[in-house]
This record gives structure tokens, sequence and C-alpha cells, in this order.
């Protein structure tokens, strides 16, 4: 798996311009992420056109708690694309996800119904049912998120122990630290005695104070800085290089003046790399049969 750093370095090797810097280099990665996350249009060689398909890595699931009083809730912060199954917990029974918000509106034209939940449909970022039942339903939805940024991060809190198998850090927040990183990502330390190597989140405390890792850390006392670097999330392995790099580097030259030539090489390369991540991915069917009865 590349390394955050590594990355950074193919970028700058081919762009020759220390003039971005490696944090804005960083948000150009992690826009690339999100890109290749989000989908895009992409051609294969007979000229067929098609919409990428999402990262089978990024598939979760979520428990919604309907409202009692709107035909809507939030979607989960996390949601990216493509949810493509609902079931409902509280009745046993899938709920028919609609292709737009348009379709439920012509079955449901003032959106009173106050059936159990039978359909649903993603407009923006809510979720819209049909019925809206006085007592509130708890439904698991099933869809792909959104990558999370890579994010580099140093702080003399952090300190390392082998029982438990757990990283504190007493400044993580929400906002800081290990509340931007996610369970799966892989994470990369330097500056340290015994633990400038790499490990796998499995678990990040409700307050952030603390991840849970393998393997297991050396133990290691806070005090002295050490840096924490998070590798790319949900593309796969063999495929982060050629896709990252090449965006970033489409992108820069896309700033530039008179550099039409290299931008479209970089550009090229990037879609090449697309197609090989779309002949490489491992779809997650679109409708996964749970339960006994389906409507």
């Amino acid at each position: 798996m590349a390394k955050q750093t590594d990355l950074i370095t193919g970028v700058k090797e081919i762009i020759q311009d220390a003039a971005f810097s490696s944090a804005r280099l960083l948000d150009y990665l992690n826009q690339g992420q999100r890109h290749v996350a989000g989908g895009m249009f992409i051609t294969f060689p007979d000229n067929t056109q098609v919409f990428s398909s999402p990262l089978s890595e990024l598939a979760t699931d979520y428990d919604l708690e309907t409202s009692v009083a709107n035909p809507y809730i939030d979607l989960p912060s996390d949601f990216g694309r493509d949810l493509y199954y609902i079931v409902s917990s509280t009745t046993e029974l899938e709920v028919q996800i609609l292709n737009s918000f348009t379709e439920l509106l012509r079955m449901y034209s003032n959106l009173d119904s106050t059936n159990r939940v039978l359909v649903a449909a993603v407009r923006g970022t809510k979720l819209y049912y049909q019925g809206y039942p006085s007592t509130a339903e708890t439904l698991t939805a099933y869809y792909y998120r959104k990558p999370t940024n890579m994010t580099s991060y140093a702080a003399s809190t952090i300190s390392f122990a082998e029982t438990g198998s757990r990283i504190s850090d007493s400044a993580s927040s929400a906002s800081v630290g290990f509340g931007l990183m996610s369970v799966g990502q892989t994470i990369d330390f330097t500056g340290t005695t015994s633990n400038n190597t790499d490990f796998t989140i499995t678990a990040i405390a409700t307050d952030y104070s603390y991840i849970t890792v393998t393997p297991a850390p050396t133990d290691e006392s806070a005090g002295s800085e050490f840096t924490a670097k998070t590798r790319p999330h949900g593309i796969p392995e063999h495929l982060q290089e050629s896709l990252l790099e090449n965006y970033v580097a489409w992108k820069v030259f896309e700033r530039k003046v008179n550099m039409e030539a290299q931008e479209q090489r970089y550009r090229g390369l990037f879609m090449s790399a697309m197609l090989n991540l779309e002949n490489s991915i491992e779809n997650v069917p679109g409708s996964v049969r749970l339960m006994s009865e389906v409507y």
C-alpha cells in the first residue's frame, strides 16, 4: 500500500515545482480520492462510455431512525453514493429504493401516507420515504461511504501500549488527530523510538482519545513529538500510485500556462488507471436478500 509520503514524493518528481507544498499536494491527493470514489465518466477503447463503479472497500451500512413528523431524514454524514439496499429492522421487510425523488412523487404526490415505510428515494442529503408511520421505524441502509481524507498529524501527546493494542492521544478530538481517521485506514508513525512502522486501525474511541490497532504496538510514553500519516482509503492497493499521482499531476499542469501537453499526458494516464480500476472492481450485488418477505 502506498504511503502518503511516497505519493507526495512521486508527485513532486513529476511536477518539479517547489511552489506546490506537501500540504497543498496532500489536498490534491484527497481530491483525487474523492473523485475516484464518487465516480466519473470513463471511455473504453471501443468508445463505450460508463460511469465508474463504486469502490467495494467503501461499502458500509448504517441504522437510521425515521421521523414521525416528516417524510424524510438526513442521510448518514459519510454517505457517498449508491444507496443499494434498505431493510426495516422494525418490520423485517425490504424497502424499495426508487430511481429518483420524482418517481416517489408520482406514487405519493402529497408525501402524506402514514403507512409503514414501503419505498424510499435519495434527494440531495436527505432520504425521503413513504409512508412515515406514527411509530418510528429503524431502517438499515446499505451504501458506499465517502473515503476518509489522508491526514498528517504531529503531537507530543501520543503514547503506545501493547496491552489493549492501543495508541492514545489526549489532544485528539472530533476535528483533530484520531477524529479525522477511520477504521480500516493504515497509519504510519515516524519520530518514535520503537514504533516507526505502520498500523491498521481496528477501532476508534467515541471520544477519540485512543485507537486500537493491529499489530500491537510497543510500549512507549508520550513526551516527544511523533508524526502520524494515514494512507489512501478505499482505493485498491495496486492502483493507488497510478490513480492518485497521475490525477494530481494532471490537475497541477491544468493550472499552469503552456503545459497543455503535460496536462493531456497525465490526464490520459489517470484515465487509463481508471479503466484498470473499473475492470478490477468487485461489485457488491445491487440487492441483498436478508428477509424472507420482500415487497
